[in-house]
Parts: C-alpha cells; sequence; structure tokens
C-alpha cells in the first residue's frame, strides 16, 4: 500500500467568495489535491456544530470554479447507486470511501456549519 500520507482540509464556513455555481460555503470544504489518483480516501471526521451527512464530491481538474459532482457507488449487486456517505454529529469517527481514482476532491457537510471544521484524510490503495 503506498499511501499519501495524512492531510488537513479545512471546512471554512466563513469563507465569503463563492468558488463555484452552487457553492454553499457553510457546508463545503476547500478543494484538496490528493497529490495522487487514489483508490480510497479515508476521512477523520471531527465533531460537527449542526449533524448532517458527510460526503464526497470529486473534480476532474484543480480549478476552484470547476462544479463538484457527488460521488455515488453501486451497491453489492451493481443494481442502483447510492450516495457514498456517512452521518455526523459527535466526530471523531473514521470512514473510508471509495473514490476511484479521483485526485481533486471537496468534502461536504449536509448542514450548514457554524464554525470551522477540520478533517484529516488520506489516500489509498489496495496493493
Amino acid at each position: 500500500m503506498l499511501p499519501s500520507g495524512w492531510r488537513t482540509v479545512t471546512l471554512d464556513y466563513d469563507r465569503t467568495p463563492t468558488e463555484f455555481v452552487g457553492d454553499d460555503v457553510d457546508r463545503f470544504s476547500e478543494l484538496c489535491d490528493i497529490k495522487g489518483y487514489y483508490e480510497f480516501l479515508t476521512v477523520i471526521i471531527p465533531a460537527l456544530s449542526t449533524s448532517g451527512v458527510v460526503s464526497i464530491y470529486i473534480q476532474t481538474d484543480e480549478k476552484i470554479a470547476t462544479v463538484p459532482t457527488i460521488l455515488h457507488a453501486l451497491d453489492d449487486d451493481a443494481t442502483g447507486s447510492f450516495a457514498h456517505a456517512t452521518s455526523s454529529g459527535a466526530g471523531d469517527i473514521a470512514v473510508t470511501f471509495r473514490i476511484g481514482g479521483a485526485k481533486y476532491f471537496r468534502i461536504h457537510v449536509g448542514a450548514n456549519q457554524s464554525a470551522n471544521r477540520v478533517f484529516k484524510v488520506l489516500g489509498f490503495d489496495r496493493n
């Protein structure tokens, strides 16, 4: 396994500029470059000011104006898909998302946050 090394990703709740169409500054993190094309992403979720679904949005490039795309995963029998996400409120949980080789992503929380939230992330592959 060749991990990316732990990185910090911040959801800056009072970020003023809109970076892309549909940006909600109280819910999206900054754009993160994991510095490699990894199959999996482990995210340590901090305590949230308002509990909400935490999900990964991926991008094809490093431009902040690019609209990120919600990451979905096929279910076990490949008959449908679901938003690859988890709920969190109290924090201190780690979740591994299958990101399919994405290099650029944002973390999204399904509820407005009233303070900055700092996530730790690690990209890795099976081999």
